[in-house]
């Protein structure tokens, strides 16, 4: 019974934590969307891809390692892999940093960012990378109060921060990103200071070991994490070099009121993915067609609360978002169907997890991303803003009907028999 009681607190824990990430920067909304223009808000946006884009390659995604090696090393040798897997991020993050120097005559062009504000982005993306090595342990140590303590506070911390910056020193984007990156770094290094008090730092013995050990894990998830960034990042891109940054900050606003949807989506998710994989590896038989018809009911759900968040944005972001925000209510319908699409997309490919087919959904992922750099640049040279809200929802689409298609083939489930 005490691991039920903790698997449910744990579970409304995470819940919790989520919900308050993502209800701080909305709530932040009616207050920036009146002192910040849409250029400021674009140039926001263009700072918050570059970072996501970098994060990517900086540290080639080993921590994601130490949260498996955490079950099958000892304490000693699981201090001397994350030593390593730091190491791994010292090299990958100079790297990044000589190759951003190296290309400074073009990105400022393609991300409409200041080159230095470009190597910032460098620098804060590996003190991510610590901070994520925290939370990954305390995750699968099951320390859900921690995980959400740090999660929250660093969050309140950022919208702190940007509300001090701009509204009584009376800066512009700057204090909003100055405050993104002062919170980021002083939680990775909080989060590096923590790992040598409870003694999760050791100098490592088998360094080339581990080394080989967390490049074979991170490294093929990169090409997933490049099909997930052009499926999330390529519309602000475009956007820019098409019409302008202040376009840009008009989709932000949009895309952040429609990620109501997002936010029910993953924390499903997180209940039920597990819920999920249990029923799947259970010796009792758990009738299929139960699994199949609640996901259908689920998906149902999906697309009529996003119809109903589209139909109403005219009205909730008339008096929520300043009057120059005011028409970006129309992109919400578009971008709330789109997540809805993403959380049917988290219904399917938990078969691919539990059959442990990564790969294949990593060559989807990243197919899916390559088809949205013509669709999204043909629909927003004929449709303007909407056209991107379009491709956003037509993307995600896509996503969810090739990874349905995959789950089904590794995984195979009463889908489409309608007896059920």
């Amino acid at each position: 019974m005490s691991n039920i009681r903790k698997l449910v607190s744990n579970t409304a824990i995470y819940f919790g934590a989520n919900v308050l990430n993502a209800a701080i920067p909305f709530f932040l909304l009616p207050i920036l969307t009146r002192v910040l223009s849409p250029a400021d808000y674009g140039t926001i946006a263009m700072f918050g891809i570059s970072l996501s884009i970098i994060s990517a390659f900086t540290g080639l995604s080993v921590h994601g390692a130490i949260g498996v090696r955490y079950f099958q090393l000892s304490k000693e040798e699981l201090a001397e892999y994350i030593v390593t897997c730091i190491g791994i991020l010292v090299v990958s993050t100079t790297t990044i940093l000589l190759v951003t120097l190296g290309l400074s005559p073009w990105l400022p062009q393609l991300t409409g960012l200041p080159i230095d504000w470009l190597l910032v982005a460098v620098v804060v993306s590996g003190f991510q990378f610590l901070g994520n090595i925290r939370l990954s342990l305390w995750q699968v140590a099951g320390e859900a109060k921690k995980y959400g303590a740090f999660q929250v506070t660093q969050t309140l911390l950022n919208a702190g921060g940007s509300l001090v910056l701009i509204l009584l020193i009376g800066m512009a984007w700057e204090g909003r990103v100055i405050a993104q990156t002062l919170a980021i770094g002083l939680f990775g290094v909080i989060g590096f200071c923590w790992l040598w008090k409870d003694g999760l730092l050791r100098k490592p013995v088998t360094w080339r070991v581990h080394c080989l050990d967390a490049l074979k894990f991170g490294v093929p998830l990169i090409p997933h994490a490049i099909g997930g960034l052009l499926i999330v990042a390529t519309d602000r891109l475009i956007i820019v070099r098409l019409l302008d940054v202040g376009q840009a900050g008009l989709y932000m606003v949009a895309l952040q009121f429609g990620q109501v949807m997002g936010l029910v989506t993953e924390s499903f998710n997180k209940v039920y993915a597990p819920w999920l994989m249990k029923s799947l590896s259970s010796k009792e038989d758990i009738p299929r067609s139960r699994i199949v018809g609640f996901s259908y009911l689920y998906m149902g759900f999906l697309f009529v609360m996003a119809t109903i968040l589209g139909l109403l944005a005219p009205w909730i972001m008339s008096f929520l978002v300043g009057s120059e925000f005011k028409s970006s209510s129309e992109l919400v319908i578009y971008i709330a169907i789109g997540f809805a699409f993403g959380g049917c997309y988290y219904t399917v490919t938990n078969y691919i997890f539990f059959e442990n087919k990564n790969s294949i959904l990593a060559l989807i992922t990243l197919l899916t991303g390559l088809i949205n750099i013509p669709l999204m640049y043909f629909l927003v040279e004929r449709n303007g803003l909407v056209g991107a809200a379009q491709a956003f929802m037509l993307t995600q689409c896509f996503s969810f009907v090739g990874t349905w298609w995959l789950s089904n083939k590794v995984h195979p489930m009463p889908w489409f028999n309608l007896k059920v």
